[in-house]
């Protein structure tokens, strides 16, 4: 009887030495980070060069990051080839009109646009545009009609939710819109979670690394922004980039699977943001990051 009890008394102080070894791993040992916290689709821009966008697109491809890259049909025209190419990256191309915000703009000259910017993104790729943004990532109720009529699935938006995006879908339409991620300034208000935009508000790049480590600590949604001529080209920006890129904490999802769970309301009950306290910033470039093994800009 002393031999069973002894036996089984050791086969349970075994089971609990080995439960509580693990408790503990989990919660005092376990590595910060391995379990990504935030969800992140990486956003794209570029209407000035090649350069930045094949640099930043090949440092996204090698660390299998997808990720959606907007373009005027005037810059298409200039370099399809090139930007059909990033397809090759599981890059999706959207269309972009550069010129007055949609705020201010009829329904009849919005629509000549979209139709225009569709049918030229469309001709160059061979395949169906499904997002749009205007300048600003401004529209109004018409952009939402007009993107319904033409089978475009999501419009861009200035973000309504601080850091954190947010995918509306309205009731009426079958169209998503997506309110990027938006973040402050000191003395030019609010803009999105974007290299150019913060750049334009006076913002640092160390700065801008702050912001987009506040975002990943407080929210479960981000999208970030690059205009790739900078956060592709330029040393100290490119590095935020890279950083951001290699983040455990970041888990880097196709635009398909982003945020799937659609904040559905009424189209009168979705919020608008209109603010922009900054225009016509002028650029000036620097090398590329010489760090990088695959930089390819000259």
């Amino acid at each position: 009887m002393f031999k069973f009890v002894r036996k089984y008394f050791v086969f349970f102080l075994i089971l609990a030495f080995a439960l509580l070894g693990t408790c503990t791993y989990f919660f005092f040992f376990k590595e910060k980070g391995s379990t990504p916290k935030t969800e992140a689709t990486m956003l794209l821009i570029e209407f000035e060069e090649m350069g930045g966008l094949e640099n930043i697109t090949k440092q996204m491809h090698s660390r299998g990051i997808p990720g959606v890259l907007m373009v005027s049909v005037e810059f298409l025209n200039e370099h399809c080839e090139e930007v059909k190419a990033l397809e090759d990256y599981n890059i999706e191309i959207a269309g972009s009109a550069p010129g007055a915000p949609f705020w201010d703009v009829s329904y009849d000259e919005q629509r000549e646009i979209m139709i225009k910017t569709k049918e030229g993104i469309e001709a160059c790729t061979g395949k169906k545009m499904r997002i749009f943004s205007s300048k600003y990532f401004a529209y109004t109720e018409d952009t939402i009609k007009i993107a319904e009529e033409l089978g475009i699935e999501y419009v861009f938006a200035r973000g309504t939710t601080q850091a954190r995006a947010t995918i509306y879908k309205p009731t009426e339409y079958d169209v998503k819109i997506f309110s990027v991620s938006n973040v402050g300034s000191k003395n030019w208000g609010t803009g999105s979670l974007c290299d150019f935009s913060y750049w334009a508000r006076e913002g640092t790049a160390a700065d801008f690394r702050t912001e987009l480590l506040n975002a990943i600590e407080e929210h479960p949604y981000i999208s970030p922004v690059s205009h790739a001529y900078l956060g592709g080209n330029r040393v100290d920006w490119n590095e935020v980039y890279l950083e951001l890129f290699d983040n455990p904490d970041v888990k880097w999802v196709s635009f398909d699977d982003f945020y799937t769970d659609y904040d559905k309301r009424d189209y009168d009950d979705i919020p608008v943001n209109m603010e922009v306290q900054y225009e016509n910033v002028e650029y000036t470039e620097e090398e590329c990051n010489p760090n990088d093994p695959d930089n390819i800009c000259q």
